[in-house]
């Protein structure tokens, strides 16, 4: 399903939510953005449009609208009042923070903290992000944001009229009636952001019970964890993060720590950046739980078509387990060694590509 990207240059138009311009029906009947100028929401036409035409094989034609607002700057974000947004008319509202505004909030809270005295070393390293790494974080945020309207979407649509979703909901997958794992590998169907799978098969010594993936809920990450709070300004499990050195990254992992043993660690990062801290087993156990998520909603979706999954998720939204779907007869069985053995051999067999949005990133 293809879904035409609306809106040019004369789409903006003045409207009442200070310091933005208005972008209608970039994704028609769903979408509408708010930015500084066309240009800031280019990045994210595309990979918006895709994620919204994949909702609607799960959810039908009828998706609630929405408004994703991209604050390039400090002003933009501290001007948003959501309530205010949801008496437009919206279903659910969204706010994006860009790297550039992340770094100036990071140096608000220096100068707090020191005054005028930020010495040059920090200022720079802050304002002026290498080229690869301002160009990748970019590219990050889109996904975040694509990742985020998938939550959006599902949780308007699985709870009742009175539930609005909010950007401090993002992420948050107990707002959901539908089971964790279901929000993720909803989620991670619209965005194509695979890196959990690709840290789950270097650890699948440490993976849970596929059993306990379909019944658990989602280990927690307290945004405390990263040093800073995630973009949607919520109470956090992933989102944008900086990492204590001036220069923000995605964060995708974490959960309960205590629980499970284990010792897996994050990738030294390349180039002549500074290398990635290693991961706390919080984030560690939700990594692995998101990547097991991810990877059975995919080996299902293959197996039994989109039909399937359509009613798997209806028949958990009317308060069912999904392992009882899972292991019917005409599903999956109740093998639970042989699941996860034929589970294990597919997840083998598949390419993780870089989840990078088709559109091209502006410089």
């Amino acid at each position: 399903m293809t879904i035409a990207l609306g809106a040019n240059s004369a789409n903006a138009q003045d409207v009442s939510f200070k310091n933005f311009a208005s972008f209608q029906n970039i994704v028609p009947g769903v979408i509408d953005f708010f930015a500084s100028d066309r240009k800031t929401i280019a990045p994210y036409e595309e990979a918006a449009a895709e994620a919204v035409a994949k909702l609607k094989t799960l959810f039908g034609e009828e998706i609630p609208k929405g408004a994703i607002f991209i604050c390039t700057n400090q002003a933009q974000r501290d001007s948003l009042y959501e309530p205010v947004v949801m008496r437009q008319g919206y279903s659910w509202v969204l706010v994006s923070v860009s790297q550039e505004a992340q770094a100036q909030e990071m140096l608000e809270r220096i100068k707090a903290q020191m005054g005028d005295n930020i010495p040059d070393e920090i200022r720079q390293r802050i304002n002026n992000m290498p080229q690869n790494m301002a160009s990748n974080m970019d590219r990050q945020v889109v996904t975040a944001v694509v990742r985020n309207i998938a939550f959006a979407v599902t949780q308007t649509m699985m709870n009742d009229e009175s539930f609005q979703f909010r950007t401090s909901r993002v992420d948050d997958v107990g707002k959901s009636p539908l089971q964790d794992w279901l929000d993720i590998g909803i989620s991670v169907y619209a965005s194509g952001d695979k890196r959990p799978v690709a840290y789950l098969r270097e650890n699948l010594d440490m993976a849970f019970p596929l059993e306990d993936v379909l019944f658990m809920a989602r280990p927690f990450v307290a945004s405390a964890i990263m040093g800073q709070r995630s973009s949607g300004g919520g109470g956090g499990r992933g989102g944008v993060s900086g990492n204590g050195q001036g220069m923000p990254q995605i964060i995708m992992g974490g959960g309960q720590g205590g629980q499970r043993q284990g010792t897996a660690k994050s990738k030294p990062g390349g180039g002549s950046g500074p290398q990635q801290r290693e991961m706390s087993k919080d984030e560690q156990d939700q990594m692995l739980f998101d990547g097991q998520a991810i990877a059975f909603f995919d080996y299902f979706m293959e197996k039994f078509g989109i039909g399937k999954m359509r009613e798997l998720i209806e028949f958990v939204r009317e308060k069912n387990e999904s392992w009882d779907y899972v292991v019917r007869p005409d599903m999956l069985g109740r093998d639970f060694t042989k699941i996860e053995s034929d589970l294990n051999e597919w997840l083998a067999k598949q390419s993780i590509p870089d989840p990078k949005p088709k559109s091209k990133v502006q410089q």
